[in-house]
């Protein structure tokens, strides 16, 4: 089965409009459950987080600090795991996903990196409709 989802309009610093390939999440933690909307980030290794929302739900931060990269250079992060349902009708998808957590005051979605999410799903980017379609991996069955 399939699951799609339609862009989500996104308002940029300069108050600009851009369509983004989000979808809608569940995160649980240890303390409590946050719905949200994750980007679905293909040029990610790894999904990433603030860590504003990390202790939010309770995910576990006693772990060594690391340094990630991404567009915005080299942050200190913390890498754990985080869970999240993904679901639609009756369609409905519980991951264990690695995530880095991302030190310090940063403003930016949930990301969802390929590692742990893109080997679960085919995943078709439909720009010019502004939908994205998730189908479910072999390997989940």
């Amino acid at each position: 089965m399939a699951i799609s989802f339609r862009y989500k309009s996104v308002k940029r610093p300069d108050g600009s409009l851009v369509k983004s390939p989000s979808v809608p999440i569940t995160m649980i933690g240890k303390s409590m459950r946050f719905d949200t909307a994750a980007l679905i980030d293909s040029g990610a290794d790894i999904s990433a987080i603030p860590k504003d929302i990390a202790e939010l739900i309770g995910l576990n931060l006693d772990k060594p600090v690391t340094s990630a990269y991404g567009i915005g250079g080299k942050v200190d992060s913390i890498q754990t795991t985080m869970n999240i349902i993904l679901e639609k009708g009756h369609e409905k998808y519980d991951l264990i996903l690695p995530v880095n957590v991302i030190m310090g005051k940063y403003d930016f979605p949930v990301l969802l990196g390929r590692t742990g999410f893109f080997d679960k799903f085919t995943i078709l980017f439909d720009q010019k409709s502004g939908k994205i379609v998730l189908k479910r991996a072999q390997d989940l069955k």
